[in-house]
């Protein structure tokens, strides 16, 4: 048994009981009372845990509130729901994916591993990407040496960039990749999929530009994949089914969302930042008559646009 599963075992005999006593802890894993004594001194000295012996009760208990990590049976089976899902659509359910797997069902109290099997994760998309292209990144990345990528946009046009591989970002189940482009002298985000032709620049070294603080804040700093430094706020309403969808949705850290009555009728409320309009805007048609914009006016403007091509296509039918 893993010193993991004795430490979660321990945490919740305390949270639900309001201690635990060593034999029991010898009793459920056939260990010495030593060996509980040295994982109680694990959760004290390296975990933070205000865990001490009541000598009146002759057990052991925190002192003061603590948690541990809560739910924590229910996070490492999601966990492992995640890892074989992927696995299983990658076709790769091989030895080394099943010890990952049993890896992490070690960290899972025994009377919850039956459950493992009875939790699936299913996404909707997944954009695997070429492998040798990611090889290619990761190697570059490791080398710090700059990279020649010859790059179809969305709309199809051809480039040849030199760049600065610094972040492979899957996101919404698609893979990017965060580079510093030379010619454009600034961070862009490219899909991995549109990628033609990759090579590493063998003695061209990348410059120290940018702190991981630096990077990681331009990545997570407004909603969607087009990330960048500048982020505008953004309001939009939902209405009925969309409600119910949003109010259990984080699509950003600093989302705020409120309850409103308008015109007699409820609405939820959303703001948050985005990096680019387009990609919140084609999020925000997809529930139709169900939500509108109500802030900027470039975001409510380019709404209406949106929707007025829409009818002129649809008139066309």
């Amino acid at each position: 048994m893993s010193q993991l599963e004795r430490i979660v075992f321990i945490n919740r005999s305390i949270e639900e009981n309001g201690g635990v006593k060593t034999s029991l802890i010898e009793q459920e894993f056939s260990i010495s009372r030593r060996q509980v004594l040295r994982d109680i001194t694990y959760l004290r000295e390296h975990l933070g845990a205000p865990i001490t012996y009541d000598r009146s009760r002759n057990w052991y208990h925190y002192q003061t509130p603590f948690t541990l990590f809560s739910n924590s049976n229910e996070r490492m089976l999601v966990l492992n729901a995640i890892v074989k899902s992927l696995a299983q659509s990658q076709g790769i359910m091989s030895d080394l994916t099943e010890m990952i797997s049993e890896g992490i069902d070690s960290g899972v109290e025994k009377h919850y591993r039956s459950l493992s099997d009875k939790i699936i994760f299913i996404t909707p998309v997944q954009d695997w990407p070429d492998y040798e292209i990611f090889n290619k990144i990761c190697s570059a990345m490791k080398s710090e040496e700059r990279m020649s990528m010859h790059y179809r946009n969305a709309l199809g046009v051809h480039s040849h960039r030199h760049i600065e591989p610094l972040r492979l970002v899957n996101y919404t189940g698609r893979w990017y990749l965060l580079a510093f482009d030379m010619q454009h002298r600034q961070l862009r985000t490219f899909h991995l999929s549109r990628v033609e032709q990759l090579a590493q620049i063998e003695g061209d070294r990348m410059k120290s530009r940018f702190s991981d603080v630096e990077i990681d804040s331009f990545i997570n700093s407004g909603y969607g994949i087009f990330m960048g430094n500048e982020v505008t706020y953004v309001t939009f309403r939902v209405y009925g089914w969309a409600i119910h969808t949003l109010s259990t949705q984080n699509w950003h850290p600093e989302q705020k969302q409120r309850l409103v009555k308008e015109e007699g009728r409820e609405a939820l409320e959303v703001i948050l930042p985005v990096s680019n309009l387009q990609e919140i805007l084609s999020t925000l048609l997809s529930y139709g008559p169900d939500a509108r914009p109500i802030a900027p006016e470039e975001f409510v403007l380019r709404y209406k646009q949106s929707v007025a091509q829409m009818w002129e296509t649809a008139e066309k039918l």
